[in-house]
């Protein structure tokens, strides 16, 4: 990322690690090049950062809300604010008089600063709605925001979204609300909101749905797609087992009890715990011998049907929604067995989307890879991957896709998309421990950021990772570095923002809180790596507390403008020289 600052001296500078190249994500810390703007609950700090020696503070926000993230477009910044209160509906008709109706909402706010004065931030637009602020994404000068709100309900009617721009009220009316055909059992109200950055007398574009609770988000440039799990009791499917299961080995006697039950007007559960009842009576009736084997093809013809039934238990509800130019425009809806981990376990290439799951019932897992086409509708898949694992990790590079899964050891598996109807995994590799976050080096390498195990999969230190997958059958692990033993963590393990490369500058740099003794914190501060395709080692460390731990200086982003690495906590902003570490500024915020 490049930037102009007021005397046209071009800057090399850090960016927000995103998932798309040209889709931005909002974030606690940004920078332009000059400024760095950094939020720690209702405040966001504006500092002018560049030069370093010279680093202050320029100005303060400060908001009645918890602000989630913003965004820095040219002189616009975009503030995402977030807050639960108590409101009034009209009052209601009870025994004994009338009282008025609270309700607890969470409530989403959007504002627009002009920024062209850092020293005076100047308010242009406030949007407010209620629901929980989501995700959002940033392309070009529009701002895509998705926002959840639920369903409340007065005088057994559902009270409609209401959207407020400035002095303007938005009802969203019953028949502009998308009705998805999935049934759920658990509906919200989904916005989409797009918000043209730089013009604040453009109109907001809403489009509402009333679908499941949104669970996951992956944006590339041209679409949307939100997803959630759906999930079903085995019970739902009793009468399969039973039919499939249970009727082929019993006596007609037997089935004709069975098949009595089914005719009860009774529930699932009720009308299982019957039959099953029944088949431990019958199977007191048999010998030893005889009951065992009864027993045995019974647990087997289970297992089976169950093994198919398992692809049911979950489904991932996809919707897909294009995007344009501040544009949206509901397509279409799929689903596929599975739950998904995260945003990574989705991916849109050459008009295909592409998404990892997990199949799960009781303590039997295993995992899946689909591609389907512009309808979603599934082309290709692979299944049965990696039975009693779960994935960890998944990262999606071009025709291939990298999935970590893990229970004792961490299988890296390399898979092959370039024929969409017919994936096929073509190399796995096997090792102690897991990788919680891959991002690709260059085409033939990866890093991974996770947890070292024991052979008994025991979790112990943070482990940084260089595999070589330039021989797709056979992946390696060419460098690794454990940083502490039980208890350490990063947070780039649940949060790839902070997460800091930069290939041509051959920097890694991971926020770090170090454990030397099972779980007791002796360090935090970020570790600073030189990367290159030769593997990964150690540069120096970085720490904003001589404490073993102080959340108020728990480093949470770094960033480098030039040839100065910028690290940010609560409380401090810290400067030192790229090449050799060596301080050169810290500014307490």
């Amino acid at each position: 990322m490049f930037c102009c600052n007021k005397f046209q001296l071009i800057r090399k500078l850090s960016a927000t690690n995103i998932q798309v190249v040209g889709v931005d994500e909002a974030d606690i810390v940004k920078t332009d090049g000059s400024y760095i703007y950094s939020v720690y609950n209702n405040n966001l700090t504006i500092v002018e950062a560049y030069p370093a020696e010279t680093a202050r503070i320029v100005s303060k926000i400060s908001l009645n809300q918890s602000i989630e993230g913003i965004f820095i477009n040219k002189n616009k910044l975009v503030v995402f604010a977030s807050e639960s209160y108590f409101h009034i509906l009209p009052v209601k008709e009870v025994k004994g008089g009338l009282i008025p109706y609270y309700h607890y909402s969470p409530k989403t706010y959007i504002y627009v600063y002009d920024v062209s004065d850092k020293s005076n931030p100047r308010l242009t637009r406030e949007i407010s709605l209620n629901g929980t602020y989501f995700d959002s994404r940033m392309i070009g000068d529009y701002v895509y925001v998705i926002v959840k709100e639920p369903l409340e309900f007065y005088e057994d009617e559902i009270i409609l979204p209401k959207i407020v721009d400035g002095n303007k009220v938005k009802e969203v009316e019953a028949k502009e609300i998308y009705y998805s055909g999935f049934f759920d059992y658990s509906y919200t109200f989904t916005h989409v909101i797009a918000l043209n950055t730089q013009n604040d007398e453009e109109e907001i574009n809403v489009k509402t749905f009333l679908i499941g609770a949104t669970q996951n988000l992956y944006v590339s440039s041209n679409n949307i797609y939100i997803v959630y799990t759906k999930t079903y009791s085995i019970y739902d499917f009793y009468e399969r087992i039973v039919d499939e299961a249970i009727l082929p080995v019993v006596p007609q006697e037997i089935k004709e009890k069975i098949e009595g039950i089914k005719r009860l007007n009774a529930s699932a559960y009720e009308k299982m715990s019957k039959i099953m009842e029944v088949i431990e009576n019958y199977t007191e009736t048999l010998g030893p011998e005889q009951g065992a084997s009864f027993l045995k093809e019974l647990q087997n013809r289970y297992e089976r049907i169950i093994e198919e039934i398992m692809k049911e238990l979950e489904k991932t509800i996809i919707h897909k929604i294009s995007i344009s130019e501040g544009s949206t425009e509901y397509k279409i809806s799929g689903e596929v067995p599975g739950s998904v981990l995260n945003q990574f376990s989705m991916d849109e290439y050459n008009n295909y989307f592409r998404i990892a799951t997990t199949s799960s019932y009781g303590r039997e897992t295993f995992n899946n890879i689909y591609t389907l086409n512009e309808n979603l509708n599934v082309v290709g898949k692979i299944e049965n991957i990696a039975r009693t694992e779960r994935i960890f990790a998944v990262r999606f590079v071009g025709d291939k896709a990298y999935m970590v899964t893990f229970r004792r050891t961490d299988p890296l598996f390399v898979i092959d998309l370039e024929d969409e109807r017919n994936p096929k995994i073509l190399g796995e590799l096997k090792i102690p421990g897991y990788s919680d976050y891959l991002h690709p080096y260059d085409e033939t390498h990866l890093i991974g950021i996770g947890k070292d195990a024991d052979e008994e999969g025991r979790e112990l230190g943070v482990k940084v990772s260089f595999f070589d997958v330039s021989n797709f059958s056979e992946p390696k692990e060419i460098s690794k570095i454990v940083i502490g033993t039980r208890g350490s963590y990063t947070p780039v393990s649940y949060d790839h923002k902070a997460f800091l490369f930069s290939k041509s500058k051959s920097l890694l740099v991971i926020p770090v809180s170090v454990a030397e003794t099972p779980y007791n914190q002796s360090w935090q501060g970020v570790y600073v790596f030189k990367v290159d395709s030769s593997g990964i080692s150690e540069k120096g460390k970085i720490s904003h507390t001589e404490k073993p731990y102080d959340y108020e200086y728990e480093i949470r982003r770094a960033l480098y403008i030039d040839d100065i690495l910028y690290t940010v906590s609560n409380k401090k902003i810290k400067m030192n020289n790229l090449d050799d570490l060596e301080e050169v500024n810290q500014l307490e915020i």
